[in-house]
């Protein structure tokens, strides 16, 4: 059932000579494979609702009605699958949290749902000893046919607060259900006059009947056997709906050049407002009611409502305006940054997107890094992952080729994307995203000085004025991305129409889902009795969820593990390690190979000790620090000193890839580690220097005494002494002493992770076409530390950076 093969092949498989005589199955065919897996329990079940649709007889003969199915699923079984679900247990959670940053509990932090406000007063509403269920919504209209046809598909997805947002953003733990689809009407039959409206009504009509059992459910509650094995009062409330901007003013019952949540007219929706008057349900329900009925109010046209009867509005304690969550893909990543800020950005830089295309194809490289070797111009089809990974970069590609208003511009569109993306918010980072905001407001009139806009009446830019408000009301945003409905579209509505035999599909994918579903369950239980019936259940990977490149073993490097002595990172990490190959890739290496191939010139004058050969391992992975604002798990982050291979037969020539690196400058003691005191600087990057790492390597066994851990010869560069207030980037340059460049020996539990380096262009580098991204780095004399490059990079080089700059400036 995994396989993704058809029915006919799997016919053909179990008749199989060798499958029938050798394999002692208690199924022969296909037919009697489906009856063994319809026979296995399951969720709950499949429905089928008729929409009729009276249209204009077109021609003699033909009816005037047109037939739509709704099918759908019980959302209160639904619910109560996930609630009763023993591998959530310990990420299940029934009354609101909260956590604090501080030990006097004044400085709360926001991430899961229970730690926003909406629970606390929610939960204030209903019975004493109730529990509150969150419901949250998400639909999204997706293409099915890929190269001819055009069939779609409007699957609508449910899950619930008390899950933790890591579980319901991962599609392989199954804590966010199908709950139905929606007909996808085109309505061909009626004038185009009245297509719109009755769409609109079509979608809240069959909404109103998929979500009906909650409306009873909510008001009364419903008994719920819970994973921890205890019963309660459950009330199922609409918390959330995740979709994208034409969906949430589908939703909101309003027109798409008006906000969704706010009464902000379209002509000012450009303009900055701390505090905008927003929806009330029961005034706008009260203002479409009334136009139903004929009598269309002055109000109604002010607020761009349109006729249409809501599916909300007899849902109990619903806000469906608060109830639209911030959407990161298509508002900020495809929206603000990509369609407009690149947009205006390039139109405003000198050599415009030729420019643009030449020094992204002179980006230095980096393992978390996306190189685009032609360029972004060509590129005509866009994903989000492109759209982030032109984030990391997009700020240093500007600075230097722009109007100096054009590059805080971008900076702050940038740090606003970046703080929105928080897993984790504290009142100091909702500020820095208030402030990331007011910024761009400040200076995006210089894209209307240079004439590259009139104005910025733009829905995607307003809505970044509701962020905040959001994250204080349900945690943070990052739970409710519509990146998460468009990942299991694969799941839930193209495999299951590649399963079909096209016609009819949408009833042939509840089936093939069934089934599916039936098989994970046992699949589940027999993993669950293998284990001793008391270990939470594992979950099928069958999605790529998180994957990491094991560069130790594609070189074909054996593995250990060590523990380093000392932590370096400020942060929250229970043990710094690293992972080092056994063997190396490079098990003799000469001081000629080091000195003309790796490039480590001063190597011997840097090394006291005479090595004849090396033994030189290509790469070693260090643990990143975990920092709570952006990831609760810990990383592994590569560096890398491997040189250039020349082409050979079929195989092409690879740069060579020498990583730039975070470390603590350190000298080598003959007799024991180097340590030192690891006195707390208000600086975050005290101690600290960027630098290119040329060669690792370790010491023969004779040698230990000198260093027990592998060493790295590494080149430097300046201190961080220079900031560039317009980039909000340190600015640094090779370090030289006497004429030649600055290297120094030093352990590798002295580097502390990775980084990035961003050619400082100046004004066009026209001529500089000898530059590519393999000799940036040895070619140009000045750089920006990259503080984009990762989430945790801009916690360190941005957050914490400019948090020590503001407290140092208030003491001055």
């Amino acid at each position: 059932m995994h396989s993704g093969l058809s029915q006919s092949e799997i016919d053909r498989y179990l008749k199989l000579d060798i499958i029938q005589n050798r394999s002692p199955l208690s199924f022969k065919d296909k037919r009697a494979f489906f009856k063994k897996i319809d026979s296995l329990p399951r969720g709950p079940g499949w429905q089928c609702e008729l929409f009729e649709l009276q249209c204009e007889e077109r021609s003699e003969g033909e009816s005037g009605v047109e037939v739509f199915e709704l099918w759908k699923r019980n959302p209160v079984e639904c619910i109560r699958e996930l609630m009763s679900n023993p591998t959530f247990k310990d990420n299940l959670r029934y009354a609101p949290e909260q956590r604090y940053e501080d030990d006097r509990g004044e400085r709360p932090v926001l991430g899961e749902m229970w730690s926003g406000a909406w629970w606390e007063r929610v939960q204030k509403l209903l019975p004493k000893g109730a529990t509150l269920v969150p419901v949250i919504l998400a639909s999204d209209k997706t293409q099915l046919s890929n190269f001819s046809g055009d069939k779609s598909a409007w699957p609508v997805y449910l899950t619930i607060g008390n899950i933790s947002k890591s579980l319901r953003r991962s599609p392989s733990s199954h804590a966010t259900v199908l709950l139905g689809y929606l007909p996808v009407a085109k309505l061909e039959s009626v004038p185009k006059a009245k297509r719109a409206v009755l769409a609109y009504q079509l979608f809240h009509d069959c909404m109103r009947s998929l979500l009906e059992p909650l409306v009873e459910a909510g008001r009364k509650g419903v008994e719920v056997v819970c994973a921890d094995g205890y019963v309660r009062r459950a009330h199922p409330i609409v918390a959330a709906y995740v979709a994208d901007h034409p969906e949430q003013c589908l939703v909101a019952c309003c027109q798409e050049n008006h906000c969704p949540k706010c009464l902000v007219q379209p002509n000012k929706r450009g303009v900055p407002v701390d505090l905008p008057v927003m929806r009330d349900p029961e005034k706008m329900l009260a203002m479409i009611c009334s136009a139903l009925e004929g009598n269309k109010g002055p109000g109604f046209a002010e607020a761009g409502l349109r006729s249409i009867h809501p599916f909300w509005a007899n849902l109990p304690h619903c806000d469906i305006f608060t109830c639209l969550t911030p959407d990161l893909l298509h508002q900020l990543h495809k929206g603000v940054f990509k369609d407009h800020t690149v947009k205006w950005a390039t139109a405003c830089m000198d050599g415009k997107e030729d420019e643009v295309d030449r020094r992204f194809r002179t980006m230095p490289l980096h393992p978390d890094l996306r190189h685009f070797k032609k360029g972004i111009s060509l590129v005509s089809q866009w994903t989000g992952n492109e759209y982030k990974q032109m984030e990391k970069v997009f700020l240093g590609v500007v600075a230097g080729a722009a109007d100096p208003d054009v590059v805080k511009a971008v900076r702050a569109v940038l740090d606003f994307v970046y703080y929105a993306h928080y897993e984790a918010h504290t009142e100091d980072s909702l500020s820095c995203l208030q402030d990331a905001w007011i910024r761009f407001h400040s200076h995006k009139h210089v894209f209307v000085r240079l004439g590259v806009r009139d104005d910025f009446n733009i829905p995607k830019l307003h809505s970044m004025s509701h962020y905040i408000d959001s994250i204080r009301l349900f945690g943070s945003a990052d739970g409710y991305n519509t990146e998460g409905p468009e990942r299991l579209h694969i799941d839930f509505a193209k495999l299951g129409y590649r399963a079909s035999n096209r016609k009819q599909y949408i009833q042939q994918m509840t089936t093939w889902m069934e089934r599916q579903d039936a098989v994970r369950r046992f699949d589940q239980y027999l993993q669950w009795l293998k284990a001793g019936h008391n270990s939470q259940l594992p979950s099928r990977s069958g999605d790529n969820d998180t994957e990491e490149a094991e560069d130790a073993e594609k070189d074909g490097e054996e593995v250990e593990q060590e523990t380093a002595p000392e932590s370096h990172a400020r942060a929250d990490v229970d043990s710094e390690e690293y992972t080092i190959s056994k063997r190396p890739a490079f098990p003799s290496t000469s001081v000629k190979t080091i000195t003309e191939e790796f490039g480590a010139l001063d190597f011997i004058r840097s090394y006291q000790y005479r090595l004849p050969r090396t033994r030189t391992p290509s790469s070693f992975k260090k643990r990143l620090p975990r920092m709570s604002q952006v990831s609760k798990t810990l990383a592994m982050d590569s560096i890398r000193a491997i040189p250039a291979k020349s082409a050979g037969g079929l195989r092409p020539a690879t740069p060579s890839q020498f990583s730039t690196v975070l470390a603590r400058e350190g000298v080598v003691d003959s007799t024991q580690d180097s340590e030192r005191e690891d006195g707390i600087s208000s600086h975050p990057l005290d101690g600290m220097t960027v630098g290119q790492v040329r060669l690792l390597f370790r010491l023969p066994s004779n040698m230990e005494h000198v260093s027990k851990h592998p060493l790295a010869y590494i080149e430097w560069y300046t201190p961080f002494h220079r900031y560039d207030d317009l980039t909000g980037m340190f600015s640094v340059a090779p370090s030289q002493r006497l004429h030649r460049r600055r290297a120094s020996i030093i352990p590798i539990t002295s580097i502390v992770r990775t980084c990035h380096l961003i050619p400082a262009w100046g004004r066009v580098h026209v001529a500089r076409t000898d530059w590519t991204s393999e000799n940036v780095l040895q070619r140009c004399d000045r750089f920006y530390v990259n503080a984009y490059l990762r989430h945790s990079d801009f916690v360190l080089f941005r957050q914490l950076v400019d948090n020590w700059r503001r407290s140092r400036s208030i003491t001055v």
